[in-house]
């Protein structure tokens, strides 16, 4: 295991979990939270053996957003070149991370435990799937202290959630329970939460079983189909397909159909 203290890495099978590490605080985003993310998915990409990444927490939650005592002290400190505000600077370098995440390479899944507020909820929304403890609860929360979305809530709530659920979390500032989301595009699964941690790593294991390059196609595709027309998208999908049948990993995956064995995906 290692650490910048506010992110822990941990390999784990073919997982790299990242563990936000900062409890007394809710495990809320500052710098060293924001760093902490770029070096584990530094990391995740530096280890080909590594199949998919686990965003979890330790603590009594997941994330309750940006630490509003470190936001306040940027509210006083000088802007950098080029930027609005200290604070703007910040939102920004968080808006690289959680845009990164979203287009990682590797899935990315999501272990939901206690808060997941304002920040904490954009950052399951960059994730592919969120699994969440059963005592888990969710909101936006930025409305309660005065605050907007600076982390993309106010894009992916919509295309995830549709427009009057989003307006209803974000107006509101009010947490649900897990399970208020459970069959809608936010979580795959409540689980009881001593539950969690099996759970995901059952979920890892199926990802591990599978192409990662076939993962990571199909996650650019399912991705962009968010804002591209369907007829242009479907015409990706048939370009990406042509490309993928120039893999290793496609050629494996039939190959093994035909011997009637479970396929070893080189990945690549």
């Amino acid at each position: 295991m290692t650490s910048n203290d506010a992110v822990l890495q941990e390999r784990r099978g073919a997982a790299m979990w990242l563990t936000l590490n900062r409890p007394e605080v809710l495990n809320g985003l500052d710098q060293d939270v924001v760093d902490g993310l770029a070096a584990g998915l530094d990391a995740a990409d530096a280890d080909r053996g590594v199949r998919a990444v686990v965003i979890a927490a330790a603590g009594r939650a997941f994330c309750a957003g940006a630490d509003l005592a470190y936001a306040r002290a940027l509210s006083d400190a000088p802007p950098p070149p080029g930027a609005a505000s200290a604070t703007n600077a910040f939102l920004n370098r968080v808006r690289t991370v959680l845009d990164r995440i979203e287009s990682f390479r590797l899935p990315v899944v999501a272990a939901v435990n206690g808060l997941a507020v304002g920040g904490g909820l954009e950052l399951v929304l960059v994730c592919d799937v969120a699994i969440a403890a059963r005592s888990a609860r969710l909101g936006d929360g930025h409305a309660v202290y005065g605050q907007v979305p600076g982390g993309g809530a106010s894009v992916r709530l919509v295309r995830r959630l549709g427009l009057s659920t989003a307006k209803h979390l974000m107006f509101t500032g009010s947490l649900f329970p897990a399970e208020r989301f459970l069959g809608t595009d936010l979580l795959a699964d409540v689980v009881d939460d001593d539950a969690l941690t099996s759970a995901v790593d059952e979920l890892v294991a199926v990802l591990a079983a599978r192409s990662p390059v076939g993962l990571a196609a199909m996650k650019r595709l399912a991705n962009a189909a968010h804002d591209t027309p369907q007829p242009s998208a479907l015409t990706r999908e048939l370009e990406v397909s042509a490309l993928h049948e120039r893999s290793s990993d496609w050629r494996e995956g039939i190959t093994a159909f035909a011997e009637k064995r479970t396929p070893d995906f080189p990945g690549r």
